[in-house]
């Protein structure tokens, strides 16, 4: 009796040693296993990626539609003219008010905000306190500046702040502010009348905060986002976009928003001075 009880007991504690053994996993199956999340990994990443980039550029290019509205708001009151390119950031010293430069004090990113739902002029903000969200810069890791060591002594981004938007200097390049005294309140300086082809000529587009990147940079661009205003060569690619070509948003002077990838086609020649009859730069 004794002897069969204990076969029986044995048996009882046996079948689940047995049973939990047969249920591990062994060294194959967690290899199969981990082969199939890397691979998943490898997929769905980069497709996680392009659709993050193309979110960002969706909302760059809805600032950039916020703005035009400002300048169409500010040139149907002021003549149908645009507000100046350049901000305080240009002065002798810097950032403050210089009564020999009054056109600064009526840059777009100080006269078009209140008209862009109330918001706040940039010269507000106080320094330290510069926004970094909002109309006024690109969502994304293109958009922060690098550390303070990469751009020039004079110039700390996010002590003094940063522009991921530039509006086209080249409008202003030919005629000091384009206007007759007295014609316009302000020192406004571009008469969009007298503009050829405003469905092809930028107004902004976005530029580069890395100084070692841009449109036919070797460097040396060490205020990069620093101005309101800037060339070509500030251009860079931004955002990845349909297949996964590379480049960015543009506000043209009628005020639609375009994806614009030739730009930024660094084997073309550096257009750091374009071409005078160039309607994508020069407004006539």
């Amino acid at each position: 009796m004794s002897a069969r009880l204990n076969r029986k007991c044995a048996r009882v504690f046996s079948g689940p040693a047995r049973s939990a053994r047969s249920g591990a996993f062994t060294l194959i199956e967690i290899l199969v296993v981990t082969a199939i999340i890397s691979l998943l990994a490898a997929i769905l990443v980069p497709s996680l990626a392009r659709a993050l980039a193309i979110v960002r550029e969706k909302v760059c290019a809805a600032n950039f539609r916020s703005w035009g509205v400002g300048f169409h708001v500010y040139a149907g009151e002021h003549g149908g003219v645009l507000p100046h390119a350049d901000d305080r950031a240009r002065n002798q010293p810097p950032d403050v008010y210089d009564p020999s430069h009054p056109e600064h004090e009526c840059c777009y990113i100080n006269v078009l905000p209140p008209l862009m739902g109330g918001r706040r002029s940039w010269r507000d903000f106080p320094e330290g306190q510069k926004p970094q969200d909002d109309i006024w810069q690109c969502p994304g890791p293109e958009a922060d500046p690098l550390g303070d060591p990469a751009y020039s002594p004079r110039y700390k981004p996010l002590l003094m702040g940063y522009h991921t938007y530039a509006m086209n200097s080249y409008l202003e390049c030919d005629f000091p502010f384009g206007l007759p005294a007295g014609r316009a309140p302000y020192p406004s300086f571009l008469d969009l009348g007298r503009c050829k082809a405003t469905s092809r000529t930028i107004l902004m587009f976005e530029q580069t905060l890395n100084p070692q990147h841009g449109y036919g940079q070797q460097g040396g661009h060490s205020m990069a986002g620093r101005y309101t205003a800037e060339d070509a060569r500030a251009l860079c690619e931004r955002h990845a976009h349909g297949q996964g070509e590379l480049g960015g948003n543009v506000l043209l002077l009628d005020n639609h928003v375009e994806w614009r990838s030739d730009l930024w086609d660094e084997s073309l020649p550096n257009p750091r001075m374009p071409a005078k009859d160039d309607l994508t730069w020069f407004p006539y």
